[in-house]
């Protein structure tokens, strides 16, 4: 068979396809992994990284933690390697570029164009065991089910029967994820949010016109009081067509009597107690009481840092 060099392959199969070693370490041809090449023309995605790591690895492995979550359609923290996992204790797959991980027993991989992936509710858990934040857990479950991959109730019951490395974090998470998220920026206002003790608000709610059609869609809301919380993301204003009909669009509204509160980034990693002391203000103002007590030691610890609740 011929040498499908838009694919990756092995540098063992190109010299059996009768390519040189000269030829395979030339221009022609980029290296992914040591031994593995493609041609160099070719994007380099997750899943060519994925199919690359999956020649070399050993029989029974298959991609799992951040990769396989990229590769399900989910979110999850950038991470410089690809991984992997494998059984047993020796030959895993160590490469500079290649992250391997034990295989759990019995976990049967799910095959996806092609490539072994471990199942949604098992990279879930798998990223718990590595020590994902709360926040950045929540972030890939919503991401899962956002995109139709699990449920949150699914994600609560493998929670429940886990008992390895995390497992409190992945029930805790498993419990704030929500469906409908659109964005990771909007799990993180929205666990600022909650993790403040703040009243929960609605996720993406769409408010339709007299014949039932939709016409908005508002990120954060407490529908009772008109009160609208929405992250604004710098696309929004970079985009001259975008940064218009989100003007348009918060003019409607607030001739509709709805309040919309603006949080960027800014105000999220670099001044989250001003964010909840505003989000306060307006539910206050809104006739909303509001908790007294001081946010959660969750809250200090995922947007503030360690030790700064004391």
């Amino acid at each position: 068979m011929a040498l499908d060099t838009s694919k990756p392959f092995t540098r063992r199969r190109a010299l059996a396809g009768r390519l040189t070693a000269d030829e395979i370490e030339g221009p022609r041809f980029r290296r992914i992994f040591h031994g593995v090449y493609i041609r160099a023309d070719i994007k380099v995605t997750t899943e060519v990284r994925a199919q690359a790591v999956m020649l070399i690895a050993k029989d029974g492995g298959y991609v799992s933690h951040h990769t396989a979550a990229r590769l399900w359609g989910g979110w999850a923290p950038l991470s410089t390697d690809t991984h992997i996992s494998t059984p047993g204790t020796e030959s895993r797959t160590e490469r500079r570029g290649i992250r391997a991980h034990r295989s759990e027993p019995g976990l049967v991989p799910v095959v996806r164009n092609g490539i072994p992936l471990a199942p949604p509710t098992r990279v879930f858990l798998q990223l718990a065991a590595e020590g994902l934040s709360l926040v950045d857990l929540v972030a890939v479950g919503d991401s899962l089910v956002a995109k139709g991959r699990v449920t949150q109730q699914e994600l609560i019951d493998t929670g429940a029967t886990y008992g390895g490395a995390g497992c409190r974090r992945a029930r805790r998470a498993a419990g704030l994820v929500r469906d409908g998220v659109d964005s990771v920026m909007e799990t993180r206002l929205r666990l600022l949010m909650v993790l403040a003790r703040l009243p929960e608000p609605g996720v993406n709610r769409i408010l339709r016109a007299h014949d039932g059609s939709w016409e908005y869609r508002i990120d954060l809301s407490y529908v009772g009081i008109l009160l609208a919380v929405e992250y604004e993301g710098r696309q929004h204003a970079e985009s001259a067509r975008q940064w218009n009909s989100d003007i348009r669009r918060r003019t409607e509204l607030e001739a509709m009597g709805w309040r919309i509160l603006l949080v960027t980034a800014e105000g999220i990693y670099q001044h989250p107690e001003r964010t909840v002391r505003d989000i306060k203000n307006a539910l206050r103002d809104r006739g909303v009481r509001t908790t007294t007590r001081r946010p959660s030691v969750e809250w200090y610890r995922e947007f503030v840092g360690e030790g700064a609740a004391a």
